[in-house]
């Protein structure tokens, strides 16, 4: 008769297997549980940013499908909060079986050890794509060598686990490390240079003015933020990546319930006897019957080294940039000067400003500037174009205290760089707007004219802004608002103060979440239809409003939604809460420009408290 052969079990773990799983055990789940609450936190917050943003400030960062991102933010806060809860109420949950199954689907046509160098090969060069674009946007040395350095960690130093004796080691230190490496990468790098100095920005309202602060917060967004398709890829592939390894290592040192020794067992005695110079043996290193894994580990060291030495010199062996550079760019493989934001100041540069050629040299500044903030120069006739025109990345341009009293196009068709941004011309002698404005760039997002004797705005020039969300024209001499400029969907954001402005149009009714400020005019009676609309402000103030209208809701009053202060109606109102009017220095200077770090000429006198020192940069005592 046939003898009857035993069906075999799945084969058991051996000793040192358990005792090695066991070892990892603790600190994965640690990491598992710190890993997970601060990624799930930092993706609800990603994920919120890309909800909100405003499409002026989508344009402003170049911001690459922001609702698809929104998406993929949100999927990713999901994963790591149901990772969190499972991590801290189920510490023996089983594994997970979509998970196991689609891992093993891999691992059917290659090697797990094959698929894990694969992995990582390609999170290295995402990680290196990143690391590169980085050193286009971001100013500040140390950050932005500490996430080179971080991306060569894992090239020199995760490959050589490969290579380990024991499997388990294999499938627990790669994961971990590439876990706590991609946690760096993905979330406390991000919350250290965008996410928390975000939170400042918005709590604080001195930043939120300061041209050098917002400058190095744009590019810290362009880079964190996508921008285009292949940045998404990276993007989403490094936060996949990292997402993986977590799952991978925690389910590496997962053990069955039913494989745990109990305390009085042989095998859990023989186990617990393991010592640490026992367990110390599996990590070293086999270098026979691996030549593969050698090389590849060789390989990606010596791109480690390389990727180091080239952030390094980048950063730190460059030409120095002229006294006018404020800060400047770290591009990878040059080492000439390629300032980001340029202050010609002409009073300290003792230059009489009647041109700033000389400063703004391509071959001193480099061609990617991206900043110019100019004080205290005469320029007459502005800025040349062509003195602009080498800096097609301009995304900036401030002209303050000037004679200016023209500005026109050339003849050549040379117009300002497409790429501008922002732009504001402030204490000039300009009597009419500009000439050079009858056709703005297409990025041209914020505008302001202010402290010049303008009085009008030809109805070419409201036409050409109509793609602008925010213009501001302060401290000049318009009698009415223009009514296209009412007329634009675009403008959601429109300050005319300290004109001589005496009503608006009745009919107008502004778009949700609308701003105005159209104190310190000649307002006899508020625009109380269009104020009251939803989710708009205005500020009122200083205007001679002695009324409101009935329809008019006071709580909008005390919640400062409509701003009345240093108006009639405020000092004589004994209804109101204290903090719905409040008092103003001078009749053209907002509080809120006290000490915002530009110098307010309305605001330089002793009961403004001299701008709050804002005008000692531009050099007045």
């Amino acid at each position: 008769m046939p003898m009857a052969v035993k069906a075999l079990g799945p084969r058991q773990p051996s000793m040192t297997t358990i005792a090695l799983t066991l070892y990892f055990q603790r600190p994965v789940r640690l990491l598992g549980l710190i890993k997970h609450l601060f990624s799930a936190l930092y993706y609800v917050a990603m994920c919120y940013l890309y909800f909100s943003i405003t499409p002026a400030d989508k344009r402003a960062l170049q911001v690459y499908q922001p609702a698809a991102m929104c998406a993929i933010m949100g999927v990713f806060a999901v994963l790591h909060g149901f990772g969190l809860v499972r991590t801290c109420f189920v510490v023996r949950a089983t594994r997970s079986r979509l998970w196991d199954r689609g891992w093993k689907a891999l691992t059917r046509c290659v090697a797990p050890t094959t698929l894990l160098l694969v992995l990582h090969f390609v999170g290295v060069l995402c990680q290196s794509y990143q690391a590169y674009r980085g050193s286009e946007y971001l100013v500040d040395p140390i950050p932005l060598f500490a996430f080179a350095f971080v991306v060569a960690l894992n090239c020199a130093v995760t490959p050589w686990f490969f290579l380990s004796r024991h499997k388990v080691v294999q499938t627990s230190v790669v994961p971990l490390l590439e876990s706590v490496l991609g946690f760096f990468l993905t979330v406390v790098f991000q919350i250290y240079v965008f996410l928390a100095p975000s939170i400042f920005y918005s709590s604080s309202s001195t930043h939120q003015y300061d041209a050098k602060f917002n400058t190095r917060m744009a590019l810290v967004a362009r880079w964190v933020i996508a921008s285009s398709p292949l940045d998404l890829v990276t993007k989403v592939a490094i936060q996949l990546a990292s997402y993986s390894a977590l799952r991978k290592l925690i389910d590496a040192t997962h053990m069955s319930t039913r494989l745990y020794p109990t305390t009085s067992s042989p095998r859990h005695r023989h186990t617990s006897s393991l010592s640490s110079a026992a367990v110390a043996r599996h990590f070293q290193f086999q270098f026979r019957q691996n030549r593969t894994r050698v090389l590849y580990a060789m390989g990606t060291s010596l791109y480690g080294i390389g990727l180091v030495s080239v952030s390094g010199v980048a950063n730190w062996l460059r030409v120095d940039c002229p006294a006018v550079c404020a800060f400047a760019f770290a591009p990878w493989g040059t080492q000439t000067c390629q300032c980001c934001y340029i202050e010609i100041n002409c009073v300290l540069q003792e230059s009489t400003g009647l041109d700033i050629d000389s400063f703004l040299r391509p071959e001193q500044v480099g061609s990617r500037v991206f900043f110019i903030d100019v004080r205290r120069c005469a320029l007459p006739q502005g800025i040349p174009l062509a003195t602009l025109a080498p800096f097609q990345n301009l995304y900036g341009l401030f002209v303050t205290f000037s004679n200016m009293t023209q500005w026109r196009a050339t003849n050549d068709n040379t117009v300002l760089p497409d790429s501008l941004t922002a732009l504001r011309i402030r204490y000039s002698n300009l009597t009419a707007v500009p000439h050079l404005l009858a056709s703005v760039p297409s990025n041209l997002i914020y505008l302001r004219l202010e402290g010049a004797p303008i009085s009008t705005i030809p109805p070419t020039y409201v036409k050409a802004w109509a793609t602008i969300p925010s213009i501001s024209i302060n401290e000049a001499n318009l009698t009415d608002i223009p009514p296209g400029l009412l007329a634009s969907t675009t403008l959601g954001w429109l300050e005319l103060r300290g004109n001589h402005i005496r009503s608006l149009p009745p009919e107008w009714q502004p778009p949700v979440g609308f701003t105005a400020d159209l104190s310190a005019n000649a307002l006899a009676d508020g625009p109380w239809n269009a104020a009251t609309q939803p989710s708009v402000v205005f500020d009122l103030s200083s205007n001679p409003i002695s009324t409101v209208a009935s329809t008019v809701d006071l709580n909008l009053v005390e919640g400062r939604t409509i701003v009345l202060d240093d108006t009639p109606f405020c000092a004589a109102s004994s209804s109101l809460a204290k903090s719905a009017c409040q008092a103003k220095c001078a009749r053209l200077c907002p509080t809120k420009l006290i000490g915002d770090g530009n110098c307010d000429w309305s605001c330089y006198n002793a009961a403004c408290q001299f701008d709050g020192g804002d005008c000692y940069s531009y050099g007045f005592e």
